[in-house]
């Protein structure tokens, strides 16, 4: 086992600039005859797309097959092993094993070691993450011998199609959860259904000489819309036309302006202030999650401009009309909601482990 240093171990260099008018004016009708431009994306192992392989003169700096190409700017680090020859824009790096080297190192693996250790020299530069040639070059690496490298490189491999095939899965996953299921249905305003009000302005200067560990709801649509925490007991003082405004009903919530409409399902006590709408239900033949989920983006059809920020304030909630499954009887059908939302809550969590698992063993 040798440890050597990026800039001892592989020859690097940047590309050159091409833009999407080049390559739409260079492009070739037929793949083969072509030659992968390679970017800073993410997407699509980072092409950003083909030049007929006649204008390659046109270009000084070609990435060869075998050759590693890395994002310099943005996604920093992500590095790729190239199997065939490829242009690099201005915002990828290309790393070259050297030939005393090439018997010593299989480049397939140095991709896999160099994604598991690059993230800790990207710097960020205003609020971009960079991995230039500096810092690239001072990149330690761990060399074991090539029977540990290929036992490395076959068990990633291996990881891969299983990865492959749970993103088959995820994608169909999502197909599913896209599905939208018909039912009879009847039309009601939200006024018809639930009890909308809002609560009393406080200051985040209050919040800060009252601190408690009782959620303050606001507009913010981060953090499930929770934007501090304070005092209860100090909460409980503040009315509304002498009632309340903590709410400790189960609810659903939306943002009144910012990023209007957006909602959210709430099953715990909360203080709601005057920048947060509530729908409580009148009656319990509502599935809260159901609601939220089916009907966001309905609500946000809703939200109007004004002053460059949306709003959607109560009297514009209680107009919006919503179509409600319904029984032969023309109730409103609880069951199917609780089914329809099951089903949702199965994909979901379906969903987001496999999401887990491709996050945490893809390189």
């Amino acid at each position: 086992m040798i440890q050597l240093l990026m800039s001892e171990l592989c020859t690097m260099r940047k590309g050159q600039t091409i833009n999407e008018v080049d390559i739409y004016n260079l492009k070739c009708s037929e793949i083969e005859m072509s030659i992968p431009v390679i970017s800073s994306s993410t997407l699509n192992s980072g092409i950003m797309g083909y030049i007929d392989r006649k204008h390659m003169g046109l270009y000084k700096k070609v990435g060869k097959s075998g050759d590693l190409s890395w994002v310099t700017n943005g996604y920093a680090g992500k590095v790729t092993y190239r199997e065939s020859d490829f242009l690099p824009t201005e915002k990828c790096g290309v790393a070259a094993i050297k030939s005393k080297y090439k018997e010593k190192v299989n480049p397939k693996w140095l991709e896999i070691y160099l994604n598991s250790i690059t993230k800790k020299y990207v710097v960020a530069k205003e609020g971009n993450g960079k991995l230039e040639i500096v810092q690239m070059k001072n990149i330690p690496v761990v060399i074991p011998d090539l029977d540990e490298q290929e036992e490395i490189v076959n068990e990633n491999n291996t990881n891969q199609k299983i990865i492959n095939s749970l993103k088959d899965k995820l994608l169909n996953i999502r197909e599913q959860l896209a599905v939208n299921i018909s039912y009879t249905s009847k039309k009601f305003k939200i006024s018809e259904l639930f009890q909308i009000t809002s609560g009393v302005r406080i200051t985040q200067e209050q919040v800060y000489q009252n601190p408690g560990t009782f959620p303050v709801v606001t507009s913010k649509t981060t953090k499930e819309g929770i934007a501090w925490y304070a005092s209860e007991k100090w909460l409980n003082d503040f009315r509304k036309n002498g009632e309340k405004v903590v709410v400790e009903k189960e609810c659903v919530t939306w943002s009144k302006d910012g990023n209007a409409g957006k909602l959210f399902y709430r099953d715990y006590p909360f203080y709601q202030n005057d920048h947060s709408g509530v729908l409580i239900p009148k009656n319990d033949n509502i599935n809260l999650q159901w609601f939220k989920i089916h009907f966001q983006s309905e609500i946000y059809k809703h939200v109007v401009a004004k002053d460059s920020q949306g709003m959607l304030y109560e009297e514009q909630m209680a107009n919006i009309e919503i179509e409600m499954p319904i029984k032969d009887n023309e109730d409103i059908d609880l069951n199917l909601q609780n089914e329809i939302y099951a089903e949702y809550k199965r994909l979901s969590d379906i969903k987001e482990k496999l999401e887990s698992i491709i996050s945490r063993y893809s390189i």
